[in-house]
């Protein structure tokens, strides 16, 4: 998995929950600032970067990659996710993906179609997200951002924080809720938030995991995964 250079919850998630007969490597990819902040250009830029840093993990043998950062994976255009994983496979010679392909994959799992998006950031960041699900066929009912603007301030917040946010803007008819963000602790809430709101919930890490443990082609079922897994 590659994650971004400020990134602190990615590899919690995968020492967490990844199971324990799967290897996991991870690496770095620089985020940059302008003026102190991330902003759609520094996604852009990882984006464009992330096919030459992703040949660092395929020299140590691993089976299957993915490029997790939600906002970088869609900043080049509602398809530009797809179109990065396959530039990506082609290259490498291996299975790649990126978190908004994994996301719509886990969407598409759980039979989800009109959802609700609830992003860390604000609505410059959160609109490129919704425009992706969208051009693939999901009815976003809603699309909210929480308007933090340092994704570590983000990675702060409690699950329990961020599932009451969720269940303020959840709405009648929802197949599902989607938590994005690899920087937040939304896997950590999944099972509780299913629980009191009754629809599947998918986050940024969660779906990057499973649709690893896809492409891999490893079996089975992680503890605490969600509606995802069973």
């Amino acid at each position: 998995m590659i994650v971004p250079s400020l990134n602190t919850i990615g590899e919690d998630d995968l020492r967490r929950y990844c199971p324990p007969e799967v290897r996991y490597h991870l690496h770095r990819i620089r985020l940059r600032k302008e003026g102190g902040v991330v902003t759609p250009d520094s996604l852009l830029r990882a984006y464009l970067e992330a096919l030459e840093e992703s040949t660092y993990l395929q020299d140590c043998g691993v089976q299957a990659l993915s490029f997790n950062c939600t906002g970088a994976s869609v900043a080049n255009g509602p398809q530009g996710d797809h179109a990065l994983a396959e530039r990506m496979t082609l290259a490498l010679g291996i299975p790649a993906s990126n978190t908004m392909v994994a996301i719509k994959r886990a969407l598409r799992h759980v039979g989800a179609r009109k959802i609700v998006h609830v992003c860390p950031f604000a609505d410059k960041f959160s609109s490129g997200e919704r425009a992706s699900l969208e051009a693939e066929g999901f009815e976003v009912l809603q699309s909210v951002g929480l308007n933090f603007v340092d994704a570590r301030e983000a990675a702060r917040m409690a699950p329990d924080t961020l599932a009451e946010h969720a269940k303020r803007y959840a709405v009648q008819g929802m197949d599902a809720i989607l938590l994005s963000c690899a920087n937040v602790r939304a896997f950590e809430a999944v099972e509780p938030l299913e629980n009191a709101l009754g629809v599947p919930v998918i986050t940024s890490n969660q779906a990057v995991l499973w649709d690893l443990l896809q492409l891999a082609q490893w079996t089975g079922s992680v503890d605490q995964g969600g509606q995802l897994w069973r």
